[in-house]
């Protein structure tokens, strides 16, 4: 197993925080990308500070939201975090999604009990300078 999938380390260059209730708002400058991480994904990239092993970051998953957690789930929420560039070294840690889902599934988890991070990109600067907020309506048939 590789060091950074088993202590991971979440990334903090270039990036800006929020946090908004339960939820992290990260916005990535250098891919101008916005990511909301619900309360599950949120906990974990908060403990990956490359002291705490998988199994420990379920334990504090457990505690935290009063759930039993288990290293899949945990290991679920890294693989989306690595995906969204989140992670230091995220490219040892990434798996096909099919592989998370068998993680997962094998697991017994809910797909509502599951950690999700949603992602946007930020407008360009012309986009935004256009002052077009929305594609022109399609004319039709004439």
């Amino acid at each position: 197993m590789q060091p950074s999938v088993q202590y991971p380390v979440a990334r903090q260059r270039a990036l800006l925080v929020d946090q908004v209730g339960y939820e992290t708002i990260i916005f990535d400058e250098d891919s101008k990308e916005a990511h909301s991480l619900n309360r599950m994904a949120s906990i974990v990239w908060r403990h990956c500070d490359g002291k705490h092993a998988v199994p420990e970051l379920a334990t504090l998953l457990s505690k935290e939201l009063g759930i039993e957690a288990n290293d899949s789930l945990v290991r679920y929420a890294l693989d989306m975090l690595a995906n969204a560039n989140l992670l230091q070294n995220e490219e040892e840690s990434r798996v096909s999604r099919r592989a998370a889902m068998k993680r997962v599934a094998a697991a017994g988890m809910a797909a509502a009990a599951l950690p999700t991070i949603l992602t946007i990109v930020a407008p360009t600067t012309a986009m935004a300078e256009s002052g077009v907020s929305t594609p022109p309506p399609d004319p039709g048939p004439d």
